[in-house]
């Protein structure tokens, strides 16, 4: 019934929606069950009951209020946390991590809106989303999907930019593939076909399984049938730099991950350490503070 479903399956695979290194304050329990009866509802179609349980989450902003000293945020994961606190590290507030799932709230109800046809709701909801949680990659690939397919109110460039921030946001490869095949879709609805084809050859890269690429590739072989699209990873990425698009994972989601080991009790949280120390050197292999702490954590018995 909905076209909507397969991002919602992101969803269900996402549980716990919470890090386990996350603020001991946040309700995970209650918020996967909230999450969880909200893509229940949605796939039976019950969209009355799904709506309500999306409003019920993002009501819960109403207990919060910014001032001077203090941001509240509805954070996915404690990285998250961290690596917000490192992009605002000019900012003199206090940012707290609030327990409810606000952002997934107004998410939601955006992903309702779209399927309703409502778009302008659906771009109001996605925004208010992006402010409680301003650094999920999968919130900007949503944004971005919006601007792509709401009729009239589609807006290419905002779908770039949407795009484009969820790369700079992206702590996984597979948001990062996600946010470079929505570039891609991005780039070739306003005609720049060379770049659109960078973008998927660049997220093989990342997900070298994924159909996409293939099938894009091909759709723009169709359209321009005298141009080879079949270009290899480093012209693609040449093209990218050339355009000022990002390529690689942004280098502060690896101090982050430093951030959160330095913070884990020794041994007992040894394997956890070292899970998060992979992924900061996959992120930013130069990073030399990663290099020995991870050299550090492995001999430690």
């Amino acid at each position: 019934m909905f076209s909507c479903l397969c991002r919602l399956n992101a969803a269900e695979k996402a549980v716990p929606a919470v890090s386990a290194a996350a603020d001991s304050t946040i309700n995970i329990d209650k918020n996967n069950q909230m999450m969880l009866v909200f893509v229940e509802r949605l796939k039976s179609g019950n969209i009355k009951e799904a709506r309500k349980i999306a409003n019920d989450m993002a009501a819960f902003s109403k207990k919060y209020q910014d001032d001077a000293n203090t941001e509240y945020k509805s954070f996915y994961s404690n990285i998250e946390k961290e690596y917000y606190i490192l992009k605002n590290k000019g900012s003199k507030k206090n940012v707290v991590w609030v327990p409810e799932p606000i952002a997934d709230g107004y998410y939601f109800l955006a992903v309702i809106d779209f399927q309703e046809k409502k778009y302008q709701d659906a771009i109001d909801n996605i925004q208010k989303c992006i402010i409680w949680n301003p650094v999920r990659a999968p919130y900007y690939c949503e944004r971005g999907f919006i601007f792509l397919n709401s009729g009239i109110y589609s807006d290419y460039v905002s779908a770039q930019v949407a795009y484009e921030m969820a790369l700079e946001c992206a702590d996984n490869e597979d948001d990062f593939a996600s946010a470079l095949r929505g570039l891609a879709f991005a780039l070739a609805a306003q005609n720049e076909l060379e770049e659109s084809a960078a973008a998927m050859i660049l997220s093989q890269k990342y997900v070298p399984e994924s159909a996409d690429a293939k099938e894009h590739l091909l759709r723009l072989k169709n359209l321009v049938p005298s141009y080879d699209f079949n270009m290899d990873l480093k012209k693609a990425v040449k093209i990218f730099k050339e355009s000022k698009i990002q390529t690689s994972f942004s280098p502060e989601h690896a101090e982050a991950l430093l951030k959160i080991v330095s913070e884990l009790k020794m041994p007992d949280e040894k394997e956890k350490a070292l899970a998060f120390l992979v992924s900061a050197n996959m992120i930013d292999p130069s990073n030399k503070a990663v290099e020995t702490k991870l050299k550090e954590i492995q001999k430690i018995k």
